[in-house]
């Protein structure tokens, strides 16, 4: 098959996707840098339906992290902090940090400021990235 054109044919390879992949966990063949059958036979239905999902399907790309929110996880890492006490720190409430971080929110101009004095990032990037 070279191209998935009905729903109907997206789900029945989505369904051997899911057996093949079932299958080869079980058996042990579906670890990082294998090349077996299996995990040929599965990527080349995957492509199968990732093209399909482009020409037939609105599926939203996924949100990638900004290198300023990035930089604002790294920080809570490197301090050993979770978001709810990133937030107390930032002095600001903890679903608008959430909203922050998930890229639902804009950033502020005096969170942008608490960026800069408490987490010390670079104002350039969080005027970049803000």
């Amino acid at each position: 098959m070279n191209k998935l054109t009905t729903r109907k044919e997206y789900d029945e390879i989505k369904a051997k996707v899911e057996a093949l992949i079932a299958e080869a966990t079980d058996k042990g063949m579906l670890e990082p840098e294998m090349d077996n059958e299996y995990t040929r036979q599965i990527s080349d239905l995957s492509k199968l339906m990732a093209q399909y999902e482009d020409e037939y399907m609105e599926i939203l790309p996924l949100r990638e992290k900004t290198p300023l929110i990035r930089s604002i996880e790294d920080y809570l890492y490197a301090h050993n902090m979770k978001q709810k006490e990133g937030a107390q720190y930032l002095g600001i409430n903890e679903s608008v940090f959430s909203q922050i971080l998930s890229g639902k929110r804009r950033i502020t101009m005096p969170i942008a400021k608490r960026l800069h004095s408490k987490l010390g990032i670079n104002a350039d990037m969080i005027l970049k990235y803000a």
